[in-house]
């Protein structure tokens, strides 16, 4: 479904180049779940950046079903965000004015789903991430797991082919954080294609595909079965 040949990011600083990723080589099949490892600044948030169309390569290409997205403009790169990927992340990015109910049926605003469509789907979503009682709460209402299980709802509101997580259980204790992984493990088995950043190796070694950068690099890549 997607593939990256020879990506690699970099940032100048001034006069100072910073390799952010380097010679990344990775083909994501379709049911994929996969977890992305590594040290603080070893380049897995920019890896998932340029996965999720965030960003683009400095040098390299990435290819969403053999189309190159490195080559598109941005209103090309807004549609295939808004209707392809889902994004999860650490800090949940709800908008605080709005319910929870809100929240998930905005991606379907931009999109353009008609009101009666976009909240039924929005209703449903929570319903299957338990939240089916607390629709009409805020985010101040919420607790942070509750938060996270909006924002994942949000994430599938317009039927994405991949989530990506981006430390999506990093403010969250350990018994919360492991709901919310268990709750992308039920994605997977309904055929949805999960990335997820992680430093925790208790999440990581959870998936069927691991990676592991240093440094920019991939310096191993595991497929286990389950």
């Amino acid at each position: 479904m997607i593939v990256l040949k020879d990506v690699w990011k970099i940032y100048e600083l001034g006069k100072i180049k910073v390799i952010a990723l380097r010679n990344i080589h990775l083909k994501i099949n379709r049911g994929d779940y996969i977890s992305i490892m590594g040290p603080s600044g070893s380049g897995k948030s920019t890896l998932l950046n340029i996965i999720g169309c965030l960003d683009k390569p400095t040098k390299g290409d990435v290819f969403y079903d053999n189309i190159n997205v490195s080559r598109l403009n941005e209103k090309e790169l807004t549609r295939i965000r808004r209707e392809r990927i889902g994004f999860v992340f650490q800090q949940f990015y709800l908008i605080p004015r709005l319910t929870a109910l809100e929240n998930v049926m905005l991606p379907m605003w931009f999109k353009g789903v008609e009101f009666k469509e976009r909240r039924k789907r929005a209703l449903e979503l929570l319903e299957m991430v338990g939240l089916r009682d607390k629709i009409h709460h805020r985010p101040n209402e919420l607790s942070g797991g509750e938060q996270q299980r909006v924002a994942i709802a949000r994430a599938l509101a317009n039927d994405p082919d991949i989530i990506l997580a981006d430390e999506p259980t990093g403010n969250l204790d350990t018994k919360t954080g492991m709901e919310i992984i268990k709750i992308f493990e039920e994605l997977n088995k309904m055929g949805k294609t999960i990335l997820i950043v992680t430093h925790n190796p208790e999440i990581g070694k959870r998936a069927r595909r691991r990676i592991y950068l240093k440094d920019g690099k991939i310096v191993s890549y595991s497929t286990f079965t389950t």
